[in-house]
């Protein structure tokens, strides 16, 4: 996903259980003329866990494939302009201080564009003793802007018109629009990396894409300026990390980090209870091992964190070509199904109790959260309040027990997902409740090999319960311009064909307004208009979840927009 292409939350590993044993140690990694020196001390190695070996290390790799379920070690080994902290809130990181709205920092002129000015601090240097320049930003904007990269469109590089560096620390972006993230140039979705213009220029080629990126600066020799430096990397087995003395913030605490690629989850959570392994990052285990976890630790063998990551949710089908029943186009249908949906159970049965069930696609502890919580209509399970909505919609429960209707007859519909234990237990739970709540839903699922065709995804009769991301990218997921059709080979995240203008209206207008409340203001109405007309019934929130045992201090609770390892030169391991 873009960056948000993480699927199978919860579907079982199926992987060698070797993935996880000692590995042969290798030469050091090249990282270019001028190596600086191993700077790691003595001392014992923090072992971490991750569950896919990277194709880069890089924060946004000219492949793309930016997954979120590799930003442990993304965060190693990068730094940009600003560091999101543990409520997602930019810091300055590189840059001396953020910009400031209607400032000489960051002017935004009357047609619309604008200006930011980045000063860089003093000193800063590449892995390999080479000083950044801003000529670095200028380098880099020009790679993420050619469009045979796959970048451009994304942003921040949609609304970008141009990087320049009038000295070695100023970089000046201007814009061709409003951007409101302006000032927050790091983190999921609006990565701006400096790329080592010293290492690379010469071989940056617009028209051959394919032997840029697969120079093994990318991964094997990656030059960075995060707080730690590459030192091996065994592939298919790990990649070690020393301490970089020179990193801007300071020389991290803990001198070196193991980062084993072990897909089997069970593997991890044994290495975790035996305390071979330290902390399990990156989708490395799942809920159950982390209940398993909290259960054997207590209070004092270590920590889980739940940190809400992906959004899960039940389609409509509103286009009236595809819907069956066509029954599921009336608002006062899907409300009442949507009242006879107990998330509260689905969560206690299927995720361990722990899964925050979800009134919208934005999690409470998300910075847009409290502008949601007045403003979204909540759909607590309410059987009464279903059949008044049925009856509203000419519906009554006919002998059998089950809504039938004179022009419409029974209510009969499925219920869909894709192959999975968890989700298929979870759709079971959903059909049975709403067939001994009147509605004739039978389910359905759609096997692995068949998900991959994105026609059958999206041509589902009546609903679809799928995992989507959330936040800000949910929200863009749901503008007509995201409807899957043919002509645009059924992509798009909008699976049910959702239309509502008003919505449309407030979403661009989102996206382009600067100041924070009144950002704030519109978020609440389109979690207002969303939740009023019920284009998807929000269940609840899964989670990444992540483990460390009580030796390592540092890692805690995080809102959606930050990453686990976000002050990661400060950890200790004692």
């Amino acid at each position: 996903m873009k960056r948000h292409q993480l699927t199978g939350l919860l579907a079982l590993a199926v992987v060698a259980l070797s993935a996880c044993a000692p590995a042969r140690t290798v030469a050091p990694a090249q990282t270019g003329a001028g190596s600086a020196p191993a700077s790691a001390e003595p001392g014992r190695t923090l072992v971490a866990a991750v569950r896919v070996e990277p194709d880069s290390v890089a924060a946004r790799p000219p492949r793309g494939g930016g997954l979120a379920a590799l930003n442990f070690s993304r965060r190693l080994l990068n730094a940009e302009l600003t560091l999101p902290d543990e409520r997602g809130e930019p810091r300055p990181y590189l840059a001396e201080e953020l910009p400031r709205l209607n400032t000489e920092s960051w002017r935004v002129f009357p047609d619309g564009q604008m200006e930011t000015t980045w000063r860089l601090r003093p000193g800063i240097v590449w892995h390999d003793g080479v000083p950044l320049v801003a000529e670095d930003f200028v380098f880099a904007w020009r790679v993420y802007s050619t469009p045979e990269y796959g970048g451009s469109g994304a942003p921040p590089f949609h609304a970008i018109r141009e990087v320049t560096a009038p000295d070695d620390r100023t970089v000046l972006i201007r814009w061709h629009r409003p951007h409101p993230d302006a000032d927050n140039l790091a983190g999921y979705d609006r990565d701006f990396v400096p790329l080592p213009r010293h290492l690379l220029e010469s071989s940056f080629q617009p028209s051959d894409p394919e032997s840029f990126a697969n120079r093994p600066y990318w991964n094997r020799e990656y030059v960075g300026l995060g707080p730690y430096r590459l030192d091996r990397w065994e592939p298919g087995s790990f990649l070690q990390v020393v301490a970089f003395d020179q990193h801007i913030l300071g020389r991290p605490k803990i001198n070196r980090i193991e980062v084993r690629f072990i897909a089997d989850t069970n593997t991890v959570l044994a290495g975790m209870l035996a305390g071979d392994i330290h902390i399990a990052a990156d989708n490395a285990i799942y809920l159950e091992q982390a209940a398993t976890l909290r259960r054997e630790w207590g209070d004092r063998g270590g920590s889980v964190i739940l940190v809400p990551s992906l959004w899960r949710a039940t389609a409509f089908q509103l286009r009236p070509e595809f819907a069956n029943p066509r029954a599921v186009l009336d608002g006062r249908v899907r409300k009442a199904l949507a009242f006879t949906v107990d998330k509260q159970s689905i969560t206690d049965s299927v995720y361990h109790g722990v899964e925050p069930v979800s009134d919208f696609m934005i999690s409470p502890s998300s910075k847009w959260g409290p502008a949601v919580e007045g403003a979204a209509a909540k759909y607590s399970y309410d059987a009464r309040r279903g059949e008044e909505l049925m009856r509203d919609a000419g519906f009554a429960r006919a002998a059998d027990g089950l809504y039938a209707s004179p022009g419409e007859g029974r209510f009969r519909a499925e219920l869909k997902t894709t192959a999975s234990p968890n989700w298929e237990a979870e759709m079971t739970i959903m059909a049975a409740e709403w067939r001994k709540a009147g509605f004739d839903v039978q389910d359905a699922v759609l096997p692995q090999a068949q998900a991959q065709d994105p026609e059958l995804r999206m041509t589902f009769p009546a609903m679809f319960t799928s995992t989507t991301s959330l936040g800000e990218r949910a929200m863009l997921l749901y503008s007509i311009a995201e409807i899957p059709r043919a002509d645009n080979r059924w992509r798009g995240g909008n699976r049910g064909g959702w239309v509502n203008a008003e919505y449309d209206r407030t979403l661009d207008a989102f996206s382009t307004t600067l100041e924070p409340a009144e950002r704030a203001a519109q978020v609440a109405q389109l979690a207002r208009i969303f939740t009023e007309e019920v284009p998807v019934i929000p269940l609840l929130f899964n989670s990444l979840p992540a483990a460390h045992v009580a030796a390592v201090r540092g890692p805690g609770p995080t809102a959606p927009e930050a990453l686990l390892a976000w002050n990661v030169h400060e950890w200790e391991f004692r």
